[in-house]
């Protein structure tokens, strides 16, 4: 299957130059969430960032009260413009954001935390391999992940621990020499270096991996897109049972176009997925999925446009965040499960001209915190702000 729609093209070759935002979300009827609120919903505040321009495009938690986003600031115009990793931290749910050093060469599109008390962070790259970063009590070990013979480049999206500290699971994609082809990666660490894991033959020469979650050694899922015969993608779900990965049936209806980006385990029968469909109707909807031990179901948040960025568990459930673009203009979505529903987030909209697009969301003391990107500013290049909102 060599053809494909030019978006899902150029899209993957771009993100193995910069790292991936949700720029290319569709022009959509402006997003509604149907739900009923409750009486106790709590407000929104402005959390303070360093002055400067940078891009948000990834958070996670390195601590149980700290929180990491990283992301990347353009510099000069034109030819002249370079691109360079940027991290912020804070501690607990109130304080001021501070700018936080990288290991050098690190690129920084992905923080992930694996559950076992390290957080990965990570970017894509050209070339044969990607570096990693592991901090973990303060300290950072920076190694490359191996990506197939003959990779023109790649990246690593999702990062597990399966069975403790020295059994973590990486999964992203690579391109071949053919720029019409994308494959997804599985690479394991085993507490000193990183080894590629066979990966399921799909019978397609396009299919990517972008989170993954462990319930135990064997109990590992993964998702992702994989390619059509029509030339879009519909989401891909794998998992690992100890011996080796599998294609795993998707929601009902298989047939359903799009990703799942996002994923989080609150348990062996409590497993969630989020991203969205992305098909030729040309209008983005949220998709939010389910596993219950027996099988996936799709779920019905009262979101109705856009993609979801961000997946967190709460203390009552789950919540997701995301952007729509509406008359050209980034808007923030979100909604939250508790014991009463799916509710609202109702993300606040900044100032900036071009709007706000939400990329990670963390849950910090019983609090909820939303990071991204304002645009502002005037040309084909906006001016790209951090900016973060706690409830």
């Amino acid at each position: 299957m060599k053809h494909r729609t030019t978006t899902t093209t150029l899209l993957l070759a771009a993100a193995l130059l910069a790292a991936a935002t949700p720029a290319n979300a569709r022009s959509v009827a402006p997003p509604s969430v149907r739900a009923v609120r409750t009486p106790d919903a709590r407000a929104w505040t402005t959390d303070a960032f360093p002055a400067g321009n940078a891009g948000i495009s990834s958070a996670a938690k390195i601590g149980g009260h700290t929180t990491l986003a990283v992301g990347s600031r353009r510099s000069g115009q034109g030819r002249e413009t370079t691109v360079s990793p940027v991290a912020f931290t804070r501690d607990g749910s109130e304080g001021p954001w501070r700018e936080f050093a990288l290991p050098e060469g690190l690129r920084a599109s992905t923080a992930v935390p694996d559950g076992s008390g390290s957080t990965w962070v990570t970017g894509s790259r050209q070339g044969g391999s990607v570096a990693t970063g592991r901090y973990r009590a303060g300290h950072w070990q920076v190694q490359d992940a191996p990506l197939p013979d003959h990779a023109m480049g790649g990246g690593l999206n999702g990062f597990a621990a399966a069975g403790g500290p020295d059994d973590v699971w990486a999964v992203g994609y690579y391109q071949p020499d053919d720029y019409l082809t994308f494959y997804g990666v599985i690479d394991h660490w085993d507490g000193e270096s990183w080894q590629q894991v066979p990966t399921p033959d799909l019978g397609t020469d396009y299919w990517t991996l972008s989170a993954v979650v462990a319930n135990g050694p064997s109990d590992v899922w993964a998702s992702g897109n994989v390619g059509t015969e029509d030339g879009w993608t519909r989401p891909l779900l794998l998992h690992y049972d100890g011996h080796a990965w599998t294609e795993a049936a998707t929601p009902e209806p298989d047939s359903r176009s799009g990703e799942l980006t996002r994923l989080v385990a609150a348990g062996p029968n409590d497993i969630w997925a989020a991203g969205a469909e992305i098909g030729p109707s040309h209008q983005d909807k949220p998709i939010v999925a389910h596993y219950d031990g027996h099988r996936w179901t799709y779920q019905e948040t009262g979101i109705d446009a856009g993609r979801l960025y961000g997946l967190v568990r709460t203390p009552g459930g789950v919540a997701v965040v995301g952007t729509a673009l509406v008359d050209g203009v980034y808007r923030p979505t979100g909604a939250q499960l508790t014991r009463h529903g799916w509710e609202p987030l109702d993300v606040p909209q900044g100032t900036a001209s071009g709007g706000r697009r939400p990329s990670g969301l963390v849950s910090v003391e019983g609090r909820l915190t939303v990071v991204g990107t304002d645009l502002a500013g005037t040309g084909d290049v906006p001016v790209e702000l951090p900016f973060s909102v706690t409830r």
